[in-house]
């Protein structure tokens, strides 16, 4: 072994709810410094990994548990989280919950802003606002496609799929400008941009009207509840942690680092996060990867482990997807490795008829969960008719005529998840297909770093897709019209 460890902390080690850690899991909490990433693959038992370290603090090291922070990014997440942990008072909380926690602790009056309340402040813009000002106007009339001359007509206008288009885009860009921790000065400098100018008068007039609304009936949404602890953070000692580890650290975007590094420095503890950077799938909402890939910078000194033995995978199925997803090689570079093996682990399913293909191919499993997968949430209905399908909970269906107990979920919601057998649909070269070529929102690039590789994030979700089966994932690809994914795949097998 490379580390030297007590007698004791091995014993611990060799039985973490009912699994020994292996030496690269070990090595990650015994020779864990001020700052630890841990770089886990696919089903290479992360969250045993910080089961074991919790234990680990706890039982060797004497740490009191409520000196123990655990973040993660979701509900779903932190309760099975704590499930595992099974310590009462290990803290265990999402940023939001931790930081309504810390501006409860501190006595802060607050209302949460009610769902869908920057979308509510949109149409009370446009509808109350826009048209009466006639600098605002003339902005809005220059971006659109099809001229507007009279109220009446823009009435019309705001009932449109148009309007609706523009409507999302425009507050998919105020969110990320807020996840991104920007400041109106930042914003000031993208007019600058000179094309985009219109748009960006809009927008900045709506960003104003939306925080003036905001503080008006004293409401903070979700992205200020963060930004409000972290200021209380950094101006006095609120913290009292020890230890604070934090899954799922390649889904962090600027404004959750900000709040990590004030929490770090108020209470001075350690800090451990764990994560996958080829599973960095939620561009979209805020996060950036080059956080987790770049860790050393905002941690000086931190110290990165690597945790390759994937448990769940066969060794032929973790090479072909590790392969495909390091086409990209600005992600960092793994020895993934499994003591299991399978001849054909990804099987390539031609059809005509899409509806027969996948009866057929649940027909040939035959045994064990079966989960499907496709890019949208609507792709299931390409395969199999409405009609046909009896929805049950989280996903889960049964098919007309049939006694299998199917699941369905987009591969986004599949992140973590993981199925005896997988089947993935929609691999076609449309728009909507896998990969997606959808456009990114406008203006988001003036945010947001460009890709520097082709579908870099679609390839990192169609990693996801081929990693949740432990035995088989087929693909159920078109004769004609292929996706480029599914082409790059056949050539690789």
């Amino acid at each position: 072994m490379f580390y030297n460890a007590p007698m004791n902390a091995e014993k611990l080690l060799e039985n973490i709810n009912g699994y020994a850690l292996d030496s690269e899991q070990k090595a990650s909490i015994l020779e864990a410094e001020k700052f630890s990433l841990i770089v886990a693959g696919a089903g290479s038992g992360k969250t045993l990994t910080l089961v074991g370290k919790i234990r680990y603090l706890i039982e060797i090291k004497q740490m009191d548990p409520k000196d123990i922070l655990c973040i993660s990014f979701t509900n779903e997440a932190t309760k099975s989280l704590k499930e595992k942990i099974n310590i009462p008072k290990v803290q265990v909380y999402t940023f939001h919950k931790l930081a309504i926690e810390i501006l409860n602790k501190e006595n802060i009056d607050y209302q949460i802003a009610p769902d869908a309340y920057l979308e509510e402040k949109v149409d009370t813009f446009f509808n109350k606002f826009l048209w009466n000002n006639t600098f605002l106007k003339k902005q809005f009339l220059k971006i659109k496609k099809t001229p507007i001359l009279s109220l009446k007509k823009y009435k019309e206008y705001l009932k449109t799929r148009e309007y609706q288009e523009l409507k999302k885009w425009m507050t998919t860009f105020i969110h990320l400008y807020n996840t991104n921790n920007l400041k109106i000065e930042e914003f000031k400098t993208m007019f600058q941009r000179k094309k985009e100018i219109p748009l960006l008068y809009l927008i900045y007039a709506i960003l104003n009207f939306y925080e003036k609304e905001k503080m008006v009936e004293e409401y903070l949404d979700f992205d200020d509840l963060i930004k409000k602890a972290t200021k209380l953070c950094k101006q006095k000692t609120i913290c009292h942690y020890k230890e604070i580890i934090i899954d799922e650290f390649q889904d962090t975007s600027k404004l959750r680092l900000e709040f990590v590094k004030s929490i770090v420095n108020n209470s001075d503890a350690n800090l451990t996060v764990v994560g996958d950077d080829f599973q960095s799938i939620y561009k979209f909402s805020g996060c950036d990867l080059n956080i987790f890939l770049n860790f050393q910078e905002f941690f000086p000194k931190a110290k990165i482990f690597k945790i390759q033995t994937t448990y769940r995978n066969s060794q032929e199925l973790i090479k072909l997807a590790g392969d495909f997803v390091m086409k990209n090689k600005s992600q960092i570079p793994k020895d993934l490795k499994s003591n299991k093996h399978l001849e054909h682990p990804l099987q390539i399913r031609k059809y005509y008829n899409k509806y027969n293909v996948l009866l057929k191919t649940i027909k040939k499993i035959n045994t064990g969960e079966i989960l499907i997968l496709g890019r949208n949430n609507f792709d299931i209905y390409k395969f199999i008719p409405k009609e046909k399908i009896t929805w049950k909970e989280n996903g889960y269906f049964k098919l007309e005529n049939y006694s299998f107990s199917l699941r369905y979920l987009t591969v986004h919601k599949s992140k973590g998840l993981e199925s005896d057998n997988v089947i993935l649909i929609n691999l076609e070269n449309t728009e909507l297909g896998f990969p997606c070529q959808k456009k990114d929102t406008p203006l988001t690039h003036l945010i947001q770093e460009k890709e520097n590789f082709l579908y870099e994030e679609e390839r990192r979700l169609f990693y996801v897709a081929l990693t949740r089966t432990k035995n088989v994932c087929y693909l159920l690809v078109p004769y004609f019209n292929a996706s480029i994914f599914a082409k790059e795949i056949k050539k690789m097998k």
